[in-house]
């Protein structure tokens, strides 16, 4: 085992400098006193032990010590004891004794101050009281030359070594002191540049507040101005498309649908962006609703398959019509289901992409499961581990070939975490990919805008389906309150093919005098409207008691979800949509669609 080394004060090594040429003094001095003198060998035994061994026992007594400091101090003591007793030895002998009394108690007064000077002041009256009472208290007055002169030469000795040392103690005092200074100035100048930095990173934090409110804004109105045109395209497109394949002018479809492709890959790309900067500024909240799981599956089913079904794939969809519902938001949900299936069909070619839905309990809840497998590419190891990064895709190649920003994995998985779950993914190369959902069945709001979600223990959420939709005798009846004609245009077009009645209306009052008189079974209504705007007229609405029970779906370019829920719209769909999940919705929400 090593030993460990004790730490000596500072104090047991000065002192030994100085004690090793003092006691040689004294030696001295005391041997030139008693060479005159007839005495015996005990006295330069004494002589030897005080000159040339005490200050070597007094050295290893102190390293020896656990606490160094009080050690030696003791030490001084005893050479207080020591100088008494040669004292009374000398027979009082003024100028040796003066030499060595005035030595021990300077010394003593330098490192303790006053209370150790009285303490060796103690020690020296033992000391001579000690051999005095052996001796006598006899005074010699007398002293050689040589003793004499030695003690001269001590006291100058003691003078010098005592001035020397006070001289280092005031350099090193005057030297920590202009450390001390440099430190205080060094604090005073980092603590400048400290405040400067402060400063350039508040500038900077406003900068970037500014800079974060600007590209808020530019993404907002952007969005409107892209989604309006796009609302347009790509409802005409698509009513384009069918009229020419009912005409029999099939060769001219082929085109319609690139532009529709087009027209949704822009979509796609503005939504991505969008959702991405509204996650990351963390002002994405969730619209809670409880819903059945099947019915949004199914809704996910009829927008991807066409996709999937492009390549040449086979869609397998395995959902218990039993699943039950979810509380959770819907539209999220769905666009996390979009995202997974339309991924799976883009990335695979004459192959199957399965969707299965399962219902599992544990200790933390109940969760739902959705896995999305397909038979397609695969990914490496190192592919998947930057899969969720925003902008990325698994390689050059694949970015290359198969296009895409590579929004729509990164924003899932922020979804995902955001509703209280997350997605995994499972792949092998050349042999297929499995992502898996994990949500929660119930979660509870932590916040009120719904920004932050924790999962529910309780189970108390009912699992069976909603009652069926009532069949109506009578064709569902819809307005549309919008001041785009190309809007109403499209929307009549589009819900006359599915047997619905439509009436439109350029602005709110119009839409109010229209719903008053014809009752409606639901309203799609914009929120941008010159004059009286949707807010208004959905208050209107609802104040109403002849249209309070009206069902208002709120169809914008804006994304104000959660504050049209809180107005009282049974949904917020935001421009473009797809014609089927607009005619779902619309059906899902009209008046008496369900029990």
């Amino acid at each position: 085992m090593a030993s460990t080394s004790r730490a000596v004060h500072p104090l047991v090594s000065l002192d030994y400098r100085v004690r090793v040429p003092a006691m040689v003094i004294v030696g001295l001095v005391l041997a030139s006193y008693f060479a005159t003198r007839p005495v015996g060998l005990f006295p330069w035994t004494a002589i030897a032990f005080t000159g040339l061994v005490w200050p070597q026992l007094a050295l290893l007594a102190a390293r020896l010590s656990p606490d160094s400091r009080a050690a030696e101090l003791r030490n001084l003591l005893f050479d207080s004891l020591i100088i008494g007793a040669w004292t009374a030895a000398m027979r009082f002998s003024p100028m040796p004794g003066m030499m060595m009394i005035t030595a021990i108690v300077a010394a003593c007064l330098s490192i303790g101050g006053i209370p150790l000077a009285i303490r060796a002041g103690g020690a020296i009256g033992v000391g001579i009281l000690f051999v005095g009472a052996f001796m006598g208290f006899l005074v010699d007055t007398q002293a050689s030359v040589v003793t004499m002169i030695l003690a001269g030469l001590g006291t100058f000795s003691f003078t010098a070594i005592f001035g020397y040392m006070s001289h280092v103690q005031t350099r090193l005092l005057r030297t920590a002191k202009k450390e001390v200074a440099d430190q205080k100035k060094n604090i005073e100048e980092q603590y400048v540049l400290t405040e400067r930095a402060l400063q350039s990173a508040l500038e900077a934090s406003e900068e970037a507040r500014r800079a974060n409110q600007a590209k808020s804004a530019f993404l907002a109105n952007m969005s409107h101005e892209l989604r309006t045109p796009l609302h347009a395209i790509l409802g005409y497109s698509e009513m384009l498309a069918e009229d020419v394949r009912a005409q029999g002018h099939g060769d001219l479809a082929p085109d319609l649908e690139k532009i529709q492709t087009a027209g949704r890959h822009l979509l796609g790309l503005i939504n991505g962006v969008l959702d991405l900067s509204k996650i990351e500024a963390g002002k994405m909240g969730l619209h809670l609703e409880t819903f059945d799981v099947a019915s949004v599956v199914a809704d996910a089913i009829v927008t991807a398959r066409p996709l999937i079904e492009k390549n040449g794939n086979r869609l397998e969809v395995d959902c218990p019509p039993d699943i039950g519902v979810i509380r959770e938001d819907a539209t999220k949900v769905r666009q996390v289901l979009l995202n997974l299936l339309s991924n799976a069909g883009k990335f695979t070619e004459k192959g199957t992409v399965r969707l299965e839905v399962r219902r599992e309990f544990d200790a933390a809840g109940n969760w739902v499961f959705f896995r999305v497998h397909d038979t397609g590419i695969g990914m490496t190891a190192e592919q998947v581990g930057r899969l969720f990064e925003a902008f990325e895709q698994a390689d050059a190649g694949t970015a290359k070939k198969y296009g895409g920003p590579g929004l729509g994995l990164a924003i899932s998985r922020k979804l995902c975490r955001l509703m209280g779950g997350d997605v995994h993914v499972e792949s092998v190369p050349l042999r297929g990919s499995t992502f898996t959902v994990r949500l929660p069945g119930e979660i509870e709001n932590v916040d009120g805008d719904a920004t932050s979600v924790r999962v529910s223990t309780h189970t108390g959420v009912p699992l069976s389906r909603p009652a069926a939709a009532k069949t109506d005798a009578a064709p569902p009846r819809l307005l549309v309150i919008d001041d785009d004609p190309a809007v109403g245009d499209l929307m009549r077009r589009l819900f006359v093919r599915e047997g619905w009645v439509v009436e439109t209306a350029s602005d709110g009052d119009e839409g109010l005098r229209i719903a008053r008189t014809r009752r409606p079974d639901v309203v799609a209504l914009d929120l941008v409207m010159p004059g009286r705007d949707g807010w208004s007229v959905l208050e209107a609405f609802r104040k109403d008691p002849g249209l309070a029970g009206t069902p208002v779906v709120v169809v914008t370019i804006l994304d104000e979800r959660d504050r049209a829920i809180a107005a009282g719209a049974a949904e917020c769909l935001v421009k473009p949509i797809d014609h089927e999940r607009l005619v779902s919705a619309l059906a899902r929400h009209r008046a008496g669609a369900v029990a």
